[in-house]
C-alpha cells in the first residue's frame, strides 16, 4: 500500500506534446535590420509585403517574461530612429523600404 509521501514523490511521465509553431505570418519577407532597443536587446525588425501590398514591419519585443511579436508600419520606425538621434538606422530603413518599393511586386 503505497502512503502519501510515496505518491508525492513519484515521477509521472512526461508525453511529447508538439511544439506550437511562430505565429503564422502572410507575408513575404523582403529585409531585416537590428533596432537598438536598450542596452545588448537588439531585436530583428523584419519587412514583409503583405498579399494585399503593403509594406509592414514585425518586430519581436520582450514583454516581461516573453518575446510577443508586434506589427508597426514604417513611420513608427522611422520616427523612434529620429527621436532617438540614430542617423544610420534612419538611412537604413529608407534604403530597405525603397529597394521594396522598387521592386513593386504585390
Amino acid at each position: 500500500m503505497e502512503t502519501e509521501t510515496d505518491q508525492s514523490n513519484r515521477v509521472e511521465p512526461v508525453l511529447d506534446e508538439p511544439v506550437p509553431d511562430r505565429d503564422r505570418w502572410p507575408g513575404r519577407p523582403l529585409g531585416a535590420l537590428r533596432l537598438p532597443i536598450a542596452g545588448p536587446y537588439r531585436p530583428w525588425a523584419r519587412l514583409y509585403r503583405l498579399p494585399d501590398g503593403r509594406l509592414l514591419w514585425r518586430v519581436r519585443l520582450w514583454e516581461v517574461d516573453r518575446a510577443v511579436a508586434r506589427t508597426v508600419e514604417t513611420e513608427v520606425l522611422r520616427t523612434f530612429a529620429r527621436e532617438n538621434r540614430l542617423p544610420a538606422l534612419l538611412a537604413a530603413i529608407d534604403a530597405l523600404v525603397g529597394r521594396a518599393r522598387a521592386r513593386g511586386e504585390p
